[in-house]
Formats: structure tokens, C-alpha cells, sequence
């Protein structure tokens, strides 16, 4: 269920009853775009969503901070490290939220529709961004005139900043790699010569042979479950010597011959095994 309402409610500052009827109108057309292209615009709404909370997050946070350096009295030295923590996660936050409102900027221009609506409330969210900034910094200005270091957070902010990208290459990397299949297809004297398959038994026979337990990767073409969508055969009487559930592909047949294998289901296809084996007959 998308989330539209909280768009309504937030506003940096208190906002005004003025920015709160024009974020309405522009929801009630947001809404009726989403009716007509439900998939793309629920994306970006899930996207603006994601940045409204963490602004949210960000206005708690900071309105702790502002109460703890209101109060009379000097700050205790755990409160002080508990405020630099805070400040250093602000300050994580927002950059993210500039990163991820950039990104949806991005995708917005790149798409085939029009989307005025959702590029006002960009522009909305981006001006929000902006305004919390500019009270950030004021806040910092008010804890350094309290004798709270900030100029060390910094370094730390930066160390946190590339530990978090070097994370996210690792998801990366480790992603693509659970998405990774292989497909190979060629005569079965092409395929044993290249140790993709093991003769069947001590002779030389398709039925019985098998896919190599030293299986030559650099024989296979590569590519992604995500977005493999088919496998071209180039019209060949085949037969898939690899395992993959029966309902899980479709064969294109073409002239008594097989055109392409369409894969239907991409989980379910390479369940069984991550490489595809395709023997001319």
C-alpha cells in the first residue's frame, strides 16, 4: 500500500496552511497519474516516501538536540557525546536524502511520461531539504557556542561515509553473483571437447552424458536471471541436457526446429542448477 498521506503533515519549520492546501492539490494529481501508471509512479513514491521518513527522523533528532542544549546548566560529558553521535547521523541522513531525491530526479526526467505532478513535489521535497539544512546549521552553530566539539565529526562522518559505500559495493558484488547464470549450447562433440559435458560412460554417448564435474566456465555465455528473459537457438533441433522445471520455459518452435527457449519463470528456471546445457541434436 503506498503511503501517500505523510507528504500532507510534514513541512520543516511549522510550514504554513498555504504549502499544506498546494501539497493536497498536488497529491490529488499525483493520485490520479498513479491510476494511470500504477508500477512507475508507485516506485517514486515508495522513493519519496523512504526520504520523507528520514527527514522525519531527522526533525526528531534534531528537536532532542535542541531541548538538551536548551537546558540550564552545564552538559554533562556523556549527553555532549550522545549530541556529536546525533549530529553525525544528521548529517549521514540528509547527505542520503540529497543522494536518493537526485537519483529520483534523474529517473523522473528519463521516463517516458510527462510527470509534472511528481517533479512539483520533488521540487516540494527538495526545497524541505534545503530549509532543514539551513536549520542544521544554525543548530550547530548554537551547540559549538555550548562548547560542543564538531570539527572532529567530520572524519569520523567521512570514515562512516566510505564504510557504508564499501558495504553497499559488497552487497553489490554479492548480489550480482546470486544472479549470475551461465548458458552454453553446441554440438555434443563441441560441448565434451570444451568439458562442458562428460562422455556418457566410456564411450561417446549423448544420452548418457553428463555435465562436467570440471566444468569450463569460459565456454558459457554469461548473464543476469533478472533480465535474461530467452535463449536464442538459432532454429536447431535441441535438447536442454541441464535441469530446469518443465513449466518454468516455453520452447519456440519454427519450422519442426526450436527458434529460442522463452524462460517464463526465472527463479523457478534456475533453481535446480545456474548453468543451462543445450545440445544440438
Amino acid at each position: 500500500m503506498i503511503l501517500l498521506a505523510p507528504f500532507i503533515l510534514f513541512s520543516c519549520g511549522g510550514g504554513s496552511q498555504a504549502n499544506t492546501d498546494q501539497m493536497k492539490r498536488e497529491l490529488d494529481s499525483l493520485k490520479n497519474l498513479q491510476a494511470e501508471s500504477s508500477a512507475a509512479v508507485d516506485t517514486y513514491i515508495g522513493d519519496l516516501n523512504e526520504i520523507y521518513e528520514s527527514l522525519e527522523e531527522v526533525k526528531r533528532k534534531e528537536g532532542a538536540i535542541s531541548k538538551s542544549a536548551s537546558m540550564s546548566g552545564e552538559i554533562a560529558a556523556d549527553k555532549k557525546t550522545l549530541i556529536q553521535e546525533d549530529i553525525m547521523l544528521i548529517d549521514q541522513m540528509m547527505q542520503e536524502n540529497r543522494e536518493k531525491l537526485e537519483s529520483l530526479r534523474k529517473k523522473v526526467k528519463k521516463s517516458d511520461q510527462k510527470m509534472v505532478e511528481l517533479e512539483k513535489l520533488i521540487a516540494t521535497l527538495q526545497k524541505q531539504i534545503e530549509d532543514k539544512d539551513k536549520e542544521i546549521a544554525v543548530l550547530k552553530l548554537q551547540l559549538e557556542g555550548l562548547n560542543i566539539e564538531l570539527d572532529n565529526l567530520t572524519a569520523s562522518y567521512d570514515n562512516l561515509s566510505k564504510e557504508n559505500e564499501d558495504n553497499k559495493e559488497t552487497i553489490l558484488k554479492q548480489t550480482e553473483e546470486l544472479n549470475t547464470v551461465y548458458f552454453v549450447m553446441g554440438t555434443f562433440k563441441e560441448l565434451v571437447d570444451n568439458k562442458v559435458l562428460d562422455k556418457g560412460g566410456a564411450f561417446s554417448v549423448k544420452a548418457g552424458a553428463k555435465l562436467s564435474a570440471d566444468v569450463n566456465l569460459d565456454y558459457f555465455t554469461k548473464g543476469d536471471l533478472r533480465n535474461l528473459k530467452e535463449i536464442k537457438t538459432g532454429n536447431r533441433k535441441i535438447t536442454i541436457k541441464s535441469s530446469h522445471p518443465s513449466g518454468s520455459y516455453s520452447l519456440v518452435p519454427s519450422e519442426g526446429k526450436i527458434e529460442k527457449i522463452v524462460i517464463n519463470d526465472a527463479q523457478s528456471f534456475w533453481k535446480n542448477s545456474k548453468y543451462c546445457v543445450i545440445l544440438f541434436n
